[in-house]
């Protein structure tokens, strides 16, 4: 059976908006949440840095609805693990 590739995504911004883009993209089709780390308090508000398996197409379709709604100075990084 072959493996779903697993990718590592890190919120920075507003506290306030860091459930809602976890919880976006644990509830996107395709994709599983395994692994969150609690957030640190950064200059921005906080990082949270989540662990994502899925296809890679689900996964950056996911990422990408949800940096659209980001206000300016918050940023969502995706890396292969």
């Amino acid at each position: 059976m072959p493996s779903v590739p697993a990718y590592r995504v890190r919120y920075e911004g507003p506290r306030e908006l860091a459930m809602g883009i976890a919880t976006a993209l644990a509830d996107a089709p395709g994709i599983d949440l395994t692994a969150s780390q609690p957030p640190q308090t950064t200059d921005a508000g906080v990082s949270l840095e989540l662990v994502v398996e899925g296809d890679a197409d689900a996964v950056l379709d996911a990422v990408g609805s949800s940096r659209s709604g980001l206000p300016d100075g918050a940023r969502l990084h995706l890396d292969a693990t």
